[in-house]
């Protein structure tokens, strides 16, 4: 099944009797330079590829590139609040980063339930990040249902 979520759609405590292989949420978010600043500002990652614009077109980027914890760090309201959802804790988590991520493009953000152990109660998800359809970020992570 298949969720779309928006910043009004409210959690759901899903059992792990709710949740099969396949299930999928999904939410499009615009990294703008408000957000941008409030995740920098909480790193305090102070690298100029992440400030200077000549810094980092220097070394072949487009634009500044966003820290990738800050953009990673959106799964943690998909996971927690929509799939597996408010009983879930998160065990492990995995990233890799493919391509830079900008401020101000649409970001769709995925999270796919690839394994569900019922006895164990736990839940694996495949994440990804994406541009225009290119995966910028991908991953996995194993949640536990209480």
């Amino acid at each position: 099944m298949l969720f779309e979520v928006t910043s009004e759609t409210p959690s759901r405590a899903l059992t792990i009797d709710d949740i099969a292989v396949g299930d999928m949420v999904v939410q499009s978010v615009v990294f703008d330079v408000e957000k941008y600043a409030a995740l920098a500002c909480l790193a305090r990652d102070r690298a100029p590829v992440h400030d200077d614009q000549v810094f980092a077109s220097q070394r072949r980027f487009d634009a500044p590139v966003i820290q990738g914890l800050a953009v990673a760090s959106r799964f943690s309201r998909l996971m927690d609040m929509y799939l597996p959802g408010e009983r879930a804790i998160l065990e492990r988590v995995e990233f890799k980063y493919h391509r830079p991520v900008y401020a101000n493009r649409n970001l769709l953000y995925c999270c796919r339930v690839h394994r569900v152990l019922k006895p164990l109660r736990v839940v694996g998800l495949t994440l990804s990040v994406s541009v225009d359809s290119v995966d910028h970020v991908t991953g996995q992570c194993q949640c536990l249902i209480l």
